[in-house]
């Protein structure tokens, strides 16, 4: 059974109500704008997936997370995006519960228990800034901050309950610091405008999300000291990292699939496009059963799996759509679609043009340094 396959087999195992939408809706309809497949996701238990049993939730493995990932990304690449989104986010809260005060844990229960889905802001993609810095302020007042800025794209900006925001906050006294903030969306301040000019991805809801002095008490707030911070961005860049690597490698495992199905692709063709996303899932899975301890060497393995897909995913979108052949590629906006998200995949950051001179120096022995 391919990796895809069992994929598949997890999905219907795990959440039978969301596989079976997925196989019976139509793509287009997956895709629209007024998709209900977020809010199937939600109710179905997509959201406790990832979250560990002592919080309330399924307890899914790293593996596990990927190969759910791979299933909903073969299906509907927005689902894949906007749940992409949420399990990023509750593995970075998972992880800073490691290190944190208690709010995290008590977080992770509610967010299972009242199925919350939650969107997060740590990278605002913005050129020539760095990732590390982020761009909300968080202005301390009495009882609390104000917080500003603007998160864009942000996944799931509409149907969020809850927004885990990185903030560089302007204490009172003393430099400015770095900080988690949690932000329920029913927060005033907090608003949503249309960002995503796009032809794709509609349905993952990824608008612009505007904070506008919002504030938010001192128990909404997590201090990272420096050590933890960067353990801390490790480990959400590696989560990040690959949980979007599966979601596009989904999306091609679908496109190979629904070729083969239609007789487009098959013999030698075939085994080629597959042999290529079964090693793919592999690199996949040997960084994700080291997710219990991050470490750079982690995080410039999963970095050097992520910009090896890029190159594979295209080679295999490339060669499968000139399979497919121009009359099925005009006629059948599914492939059309699928060519233009694949390419998106370059678009995540970190771009793979900025991080080559971090990656010399770390495959020279020095420390690797983020961009």
């Amino acid at each position: 059974m391919s990796i895809y396959k069992q994929a598949q087999q997890l999905l219907q195992d795990t959440l039978p109500v969301l596989a079976d939408y997925l196989q019976e809706t139509p793509f287009h309809v997956l895709e629209g704008k007024q998709s209900d497949a977020i809010e199937v996701f939600r109710k179905s238990g997509g959201i406790a997936t990832l979250v560990k049993e002592k919080y309330g939730g399924n307890g899914l493995t790293a593996w596990e997370g990927v190969l759910l990932q791979l299933a909903i990304g073969g299906a509907s690449p927005s689902l894949a995006i906007a749940a992409g989104m949420h399990q990023f986010s509750i593995a970075t809260l998972q992880e800073m519960a490691k290190i944190g005060n208690g709010l995290e844990s008590l977080m992770l229960e509610g967010i299972s228990r009242s199925s919350l889905l939650v969107s997060s802001a740590f990278s605002e993609g913005q050129i020539s800034k760095s990732i590390l810095k982020s761009q909300i302020k968080a202005k301390e007042v009495d009882k609390g901050y104000v917080i500003s800025g603007v998160k864009k794209p942000c996944s799931l900006a509409y149907c969020m309950d809850l927004l885990t925001a990185s903030v560089q906050v302007e204490p009172k006294q003393g430099a400015p610091y770095f900080a988690v903030a949690m932000i329920h969306k029913a927060t005033e301040g907090i608003s949503v405008e249309k960002f995503w000019q796009a032809p794709f991805l509609q349905a993952s809801q990824s608008e612009a999300v505007i904070l506008d002095n919002v504030f938010v008490p001192h128990s909404m707030i997590v201090n990272v000291d420096e050590k933890s911070a960067y353990q801390s961005h490790i480990a959400g860049f590696v989560w990040f990292e690959l949980i979007t690597c599966a979601s596009y490698l989904g999306m091609v495992y679908g496109l190979v699939a629904r070729a083969c199905e239609e007789e487009r692709l098959k013999g030698d063709d075939k085994a080629r496009a597959y042999i290529k996303l079964e090693a793919s899932a592999l690199s996949l899975k040997a960084v994700a059963e080291e997710m219990d301890n991050q470490t750079q060497d982690t995080l410039a393995q999963i970095l050097a799996v992520r910009y090896q897909l890029q190159d594979v995913l295209a080679q295999v979108t490339q060669s499968t759509l000139s399979l497919v052949g121009g009359i099925n590629y005009i006629n059948e906006g599914y492939f059309g679609t699928i060519a233009q998200i694949v390419h998106a995949f370059n678009f995540h950051p970190p771009a793979k043009q900025a991080m080559y001179a971090p990656l010399n120096q770390y495959f020279s022995g020095e420390k690797l340094e983020m961009v």
